[in-house]
């Protein structure tokens, strides 16, 4: 073995150590949250119950998995939080977005690392947000369940929606 490709490899080995040693969750503590599974949009579009994971069900404080549902506009998965049921697609046509904040209270908001649309329309909070494009959006609809106040409507769909992002690579 030459010098050169013996320096190569000795500095191969020590980089790799040193990245490897610097990596985020060296620094993180033992009780930190494992990091969440990626899948592509398409994938989870058509296995949408597979956006939040247990970890995610334990900290949105949702008690059971999500139940798949299919539409008009494919495969979506709901699920109960804190009286608000919420149901996330994640391969939306933009006209059906447009539809649907049609005649709603219509503003931007941020969810997750994301701006998104949300729109209010009878006890019903929409939101959408484009990741790649706007033909394949990811958006949820809440429903409040009877005699709840509607204040976390949105609050619940944006929580769902910010979550589900942490899975798309």
């Amino acid at each position: 073995m030459s010098s050169t490709s013996a320096s190569a490899s000795s500095a191969t080995s020590s980089s790799a150590s040193s990245s490897a040693s610097a990596s985020p969750s060296s620094f993180a503590s033992p009780s930190a949250a494992p990091r969440p599974s990626k899948y592509t949009q398409a994938q989870l579009a058509s296995r949408p119950c597979l956006a939040l994971d247990g970890h995610d069900l334990a900290a949105l404080r949702i008690s059971g998995e999500g139940k798949q549902e299919y539409g008009k506009h494919g495969a979506a998965c709901a699920w109960k939080l804190a009286g608000q049921n919420v149901s996330l697609a994640l391969d939306l046509p933009l006209s059906y977005a447009k539809t649907m904040t049609k005649n709603g209270r219509v503003t931007q908001v941020p969810v997750g690392q994301h701006q998104a649309v949300q729109a209010e329309f009878q006890r019903i909070c929409f939101i959408f947000v484009a990741l790649h494009d706007t033909d394949h959006l990811v958006g949820t609809t809440t429903i409040p369940d009877r005699g709840v106040a509607q204040d976390g409507t949105c609050p619940a769909g944006a929580s769902v929606a910010a979550t589900a992002l942490t899975h798309i690579r």
